[in-house]
């Protein structure tokens, strides 16, 4: 299983979201890759308390993205930013054969 954490994911967020990105055959090392650097990027916007991912998660195939704002609304913010439009949304996305978000106020 390949980790990602930060050192800080011990504070309390109000809001999580869980993303379950299933790569397509032949993608999971790219998505991975690219992973770190959106994991860095999103680590330092003001409204996140974690960024975490795991692979495999529950499901072969699956990373799972393990998220903590201080609000819906930082929440909002992360998928409006630069990093997350040319990384996240340009890259990463279209080698997915299938994604799903869940959010949670905490």
């Amino acid at each position: 299983m390949t980790q990602q954490t930060n050192s800080d994911s011990a504070q309390c967020a109000h809001h999580l979201v869980l993303a379950h990105y299933h790569p397509a055959q032949g993608n999971e090392a790219r998505v991975l890759e690219l992973l770190r650097d959106l994991t860095t990027a999103s680590r330092s916007e003001e409204g996140n308390v974690g960024y975490d991912f795991y692979a495999p998660g529950l499901i072969p195939g699956e990373i799972l993205i393990v998220e903590r704002y201080v609000s819906a609304e930082a929440f909002a913010v992360h998928r409006e930013s630069e990093h997350f439009r040319t990384i996240g949304k340009e890259q990463i996305i279209p080698l997915l054969d299938d994604r799903r978000i869940e959010e949670f106020e905490i």
